[in-house]
């Protein structure tokens, strides 16, 4: 009687998909805090991510002029540094991506901050569509960096 009961608790388990796999249950992943990026012009890149990309600001800690910081979900941030020498190059492979609500109101903003995007391949001003449905932009900032915005609603 027991085994039978026991078996109609674990079908029930099974069927509502909870897991009866303690280790699945407690086991904890790293999650991102902050990605940092060391720009050129704090001024510049601060109105850049706050202005065009819509970033929310957060305090600083260090209050010292060479830092801005951003809040990007819950528990992560991006730190925009002071202090590098010059713009550098980088590959579009290598790059951030934030998702907003409106593809469309997003671009407005660029176009009337006379910001350039592409698409994945390089079309300038063009938008790609996923196979997923979600739209896709490809974007630089006063550095240099590659910044891809999606409409991703995951």
């Amino acid at each position: 009687m027991k085994q039978a009961i026991l078996a109609g608790c674990l079908l029930i388990l099974a069927l509502t998909g909870i897991s009866t796999n303690m280790n699945a249950q407690t086991k904890k992943y790293p999650s991102l805090n902050h990605m940092a990026l060391y720009v050129v012009d704090l001024d510049k890149s601060t109105a850049f991510y706050r202005d065009i990309i819509g970033l929310e600001p957060m305090e600083e800690p260090f209050k010292d002029g060479r830092h801005s910081w951003f809040k990007v979900g819950p528990h992560s941030q991006v730190h925009i540094i002071s202090g590098a020498a010059s713009a550098t190059s980088h590959d579009k492979n290598t790059h951030l991506c934030f998702s907003v609500p409106s593809m469309k109101e997003f671009l407005t903003v660029l176009q009337a901050h006379h910001v350039a995007w592409e698409d994945w391949p390089g079309k300038a001003g063009a938008v790609n569509k996923r196979v997923d449905g979600v739209q896709q932009i490809y974007l630089r900032d006063p550095d240099g960096y590659w910044l891809e915005i999606n409409d991703d609603k995951y």
